[in-house]
């Protein structure tokens, strides 16, 4: 992975700051509950909740939208019960690890769950392709899937929360499951913030990836400040470690840099749990 993660014991003085940065902190205040839209009236209200307990902050939702939800795909929109409960002070390994082909590896503040960047085997001729590249997305970026659960393969504020003025870094738009926060794409180059700059994905395009999306991206090195590392974050001007999402691949996630991945409740509509498999840094 990209040698912006630093040698192992700056990572452990990172890891211990970070900590110490967040130990006291509950991130709750981040999540929040959506309007209901008038558009929506044939579905139930949104209904999101987040508190914490200990070391973990734990989130549900019913899954349905703030905003109209405008049917892409053949599946219709049904409530979900989605629970997600995530590190309220997460590290920092030494190794990375994959996130799963399907299901969820993130939510969205307003509790919605985020995909990777890639659809299922179907329909064969884009079996695991990129579903923006493929075009099969709403306005923001999401779908609902064959369990009737809407879901997001990318996050736009505007969808979210709210749109950020130009000029100004973005807000926190999500958490991946092993509970580093995912900000919107403009971020601080320093502390004092004199300098705010949109983030990039270092992954480029190879290859047509309407099919098997990992096979046709590529992860490149940037050394310039504003690229972003294999798993589409960095480590910010405070020492702490966030994921920003990018207008191309992987679009939120390419993996998880956090570690103690913690297992969603998904029992609802059968999503897959997070990999454990690893990989070097």
């Amino acid at each position: 992975m990209s040698t912006k993660r630093l040698s192992p014991l700056v990572l452990v003085c990172l890891t211990v700051l970070s900590s110490a940065l967040h130990a006291q902190t509950c991130p709750d205040r981040y999540i929040v509950q959506p309007d209901t839209d008038p558009a929506n009236g044939r579905y139930p209200d949104p209904n999101v909740t987040a508190s914490c307990s200990g070391s973990t902050m734990t989130v549900t939702s019913n899954g349905i939208p703030g905003f109209a939800f405008q049917q892409i795909t053949p599946n219709r929109l049904r409530a979900q019960s989605f629970r997600w409960t995530i590190p309220v002070a997460p590290a920092l390994p030494a190794n990375a690890s994959d996130i799963p082909l399907l299901g969820t590896i993130a939510f969205s503040v307003n509790g919605l769950p985020i995909y990777g960047p890639n659809e299922g085997a179907r329909p064969a001729d884009e079996a695991f392709g990129d579903p923006i590249f493929n075009g099969i997305m709403d306005f923001c970026l999401g779908h609902t899937g064959p369990r009737a659960e809407y879901h997001l393969h990318a996050v736009l504020a505007e969808c979210v929360d709210s749109v950020t003025p130009a000029g100004e870094a973005s807000p926190i738009l999500g958490f991946a499951l092993d509970g580093f926060p995912i900000y919107g794409p403009s971020g601080c180059l320093d502390e004092s913030c004199t300098e705010v700059v949109e983030f990039q994905s270092s992954w480029v395009q190879v290859g047509d990836p309407t099919s098997q999306a990992w096979d046709n991206y590529e992860y490149v090195e940037n050394e310039n400040e504003a690229f972003l590392d294999e798993c589409n974050g960095r480590i910010g001007p405070d020492g702490t470690y966030r994921y920003h999402a990018t207008a191309t691949f992987p679009y939120v996630l390419g993996c998880y840099a956090g570690e103690d991945i913690l297992k969603s409740d998904a029992s609802q509509n059968g999503v897959e749990k997070a990999s454990t498999s690893t990989f070097s840094l």
